[in-house]
């Protein structure tokens, strides 16, 4: 358990994010407090310290450990006038009577943070925002079913991330999509309306690195790709159409393997209006402004397919 040098309260060791300081020591930061790292601190209070007993007090290890952790995220965002050594595991702090403690308010750095549609504004193409040129785009559903996060906070899980062997210009260093968090079997579902353009169910992919996926063209000519799956819906095949917050397939691993089960989810704009069905005319955009103004549903729709008229 670690004091985050921001807002001063606890991060789990598992929860946080390791930061070197410029003094050389560790700290343990909150991602969401990392993140807006450089924006105005919390404003700084004083707590008055019940008088003591006697002088000298004999305090813990574990004790100063929690005081000085304090005293570090208080000084990180107000310098202080007074400094205590810590040299000893069990040290002597003298506390006179009635003396006012300078010590760190805890939880208003939410009021500073900014927002997910802030951090990912939306993106416009021919000075035209894209839900406005795609319809599609606006009232997602979230692809994962009860996600605890609309976007994930690790910057290698993002549009752009370093991805060895893949040469697409738009796609920045590498990755053409979110990889978004969930436990394996997770129910994963169409973000919105459309048909059903591919079913790769060979366990690898046609590619070895896609796995088990459904592509999505939806009525704008937009297409979404749902990567990494375990199983997809039985009967499901190309030219069915699926409505928005439909059952597609369960989030797993195919074709993962170094990291954590998870849902590669790729967002596709055509290149040539008009152009429809499995096509590669097509670039890559960041689905993440989309993904964060998205309803994340707890369950999801389960009926069949409607296949397309003979």
């Amino acid at each position: 358990m670690g004091v985050c040098p921001r807002c001063c309260s606890a991060v789990p060791l598992h929860e946080g994010r390791p930061v070197i300081s410029t003094a050389g020591a560790i700290e343990l930061w909150h991602p969401s407090c990392f993140a807006i790292r450089d924006s105005r601190g919390v404003e700084q209070v004083t707590v008055i310290a019940p008088a003591p007993r006697r002088r000298g007090v004999h305090v813990a290890a574990a004790g100063v450990a929690a005081l000085a952790g304090l005293a570090l995220c208080a000084a990180h965002v107000r310098p202080t006038h007074a400094s205590t050594s810590l040299a000893s595991p069990a040290a002597t702090i003298d506390v006179a009577e009635h003396e006012v403690l300078p010590l760190k308010t805890i939880a208003t750095t939410q009021e500073n943070a900014p927002s997910l549609e802030a951090r990912w504004p939306m993106p416009s193409e021919a000075n035209e925002r894209l839900d406005d040129l795609y319809p599609s785009l606006v009232d997602w559903i979230h692809p994962v079913t009860g996600s605890e996060e609309h976007m994930p906070e690790q910057a290698s899980r993002h549009f752009g991330a370093e991805r060895k062997g893949i040469m697409r210009a738009e796609c920045g260093a590498g990755h053409c999509g979110v990889d978004l968090d969930g436990p394996r079997g997770r129910p994963i579902v169409a973000v919105a309306d459309g048909t059903v353009v591919r079913v790769e169910r060979h366990e690898l992919g046609l590619d070895g690195r896609s796995g088990r996926y459904v592509r999505i063209e939806h009525d704008d000519g937009t297409l979404t790709a749902y990567m990494h799956l375990d199983d997809i819906a039985d009967g499901l095949e190309v030219g069915d159409h699926v409505d928005g917050g439909q059952y597609i397939g369960t989030l797993g691993a195919t074709a993962v393997y170094s990291a954590a089960p998870h849902l590669h989810f790729s967002l596709e704009i055509p290149n040539r209006a008009g152009d429809h069905g499995d096509n590669t005319n097509t670039h890559y955009v960041d689905p993440a402004p989309f993904l964060v103004r998205a309803k994340i549903v707890s369950i999801p729709e389960r009926k069949h397919a409607i296949k397309p008229a003979m």
